[in-house]
């Protein structure tokens, strides 16, 4: 218990607060979580709220249990396990929240990601959209949802991947969640696509730089309607890899994306025909610019 006073005047604004922290018994150093437990999660059927009988026939003061006392917990502990799932609602949602907790470390996003699928599964649920629909497959939507609205890069196809479920099934959950939720959801920016694939790859700043350069010139020349933003951001990678002769072959950027090597050639003459690169009046900087701003005199000199 606390209360809050004025130190002014000593007046009790509050009394009887209770202390929702951790014990102080065991000192400054050393946190005590018996009283106040896991803390409460979207992404558990009861919030993390319920209690939960342990396995091991021992009391709360470590002590074994007596013989004659043994069955009786046994079915209490079978009584509370069914308690839990008193609805039918209980049991998908604990097939989809640990289905989530697998995702997460598969994709190695943090747990405010899966916290926040695990939000937009309960509203669907809600709205009855998992209805005629696989619950993992909904689920795996919901995190690719929550990837999006976080700005975590993963993709459809790294979703599938982890999930292990067709690409086209997820496909068809998020535009049903999207569709019925009425979701908004933001753009992917394509400069990110760039920075990860140069960090598995350990592309240099310059040629990172250029590349990203190179997409926005290609966002600006309306080259990026109806394309894989990751395919184009793989292809302005190669492209400022091929100007600066870092040395990475279609090959390693392909698996770096996750994409194939013909995607990214098939971007690469695309983005050949309408950019082109060279050098600024002092010769020493990269300018990207179209092929309408520049003469062909000045690209036989680069």
């Amino acid at each position: 218990m606390g209360e809050i006073f004025c130190a002014s005047c000593g007046f009790v604004i509050h009394e009887k607060i209770e202390n929702s922290g951790y014990e102080s018994s065991l000192g400054d150093d050393q946190k005590d979580t018996r009283r106040t437990g896991a803390p409460i999660t979207l992404s558990r059927n009861d919030f993390g709220l319920s209690t939960v009988i342990s396995s091991e026939n021992i009391d709360v003061h470590g002590k074994s249990i007596p013989f004659a006392f043994s069955s009786t917990v046994k079915r209490i502990r079978i009584q509370d396990a069914r308690s839990r799932l008193a609805k039918r609602s209980d049991a998908s949602f604990n097939m989809a929240f640990d289905f989530l907790e697998r995702l997460q470390d598969k994709l190695g996003v943090s747990n405010s990601v899966k916290e926040t699928a695990a939000h937009i599964y309960r509203k669907v649920v809600e709205r009855k959209i998992t209805s005629g629909r696989p619950i993992y497959s909904v689920a795996a939507a919901s995190m690719y949802i929550a990837c999006r609205n976080t700005h975590t890069l993963r993709n459809l196809s790294d979703i599938a991947t982890a999930a292990n479920i067709k690409r086209t099934s997820i496909a068809q959950s998020y535009r049903a969640i999207v569709k019925r939720l009425d979701l908004k959801i933001p753009l992917v920016n394509q400069s990110d696509f760039i920075l990860k694939i140069s960090n598995t790859l350990k592309i240099s700043a310059g040629t990172t730089n250029l590349a990203i350069e190179i997409l926005k010139r290609a966002t600006e020349l309306d080259m990026m309607a109806g394309r894989d933003p990751v395919g184009m951001a793989s292809a302005s990678i190669y492209f400022s890899n091929v100007i600066r002769h870092d040395g990475f072959s279609q090959i390693q950027i392909a698996n770096a994306s996750g994409i194939t090597a013909v995607t990214i050639r098939n971007r690469f003459y695309e983005l050949k025909k309408k950019i082109q690169i060279h050098k600024d009046e002092n010769g020493k900087n990269l300018v990207v610019s179209d092929t309408c701003s520049i003469s062909n005199s000045i690209l036989e000199k680069i």
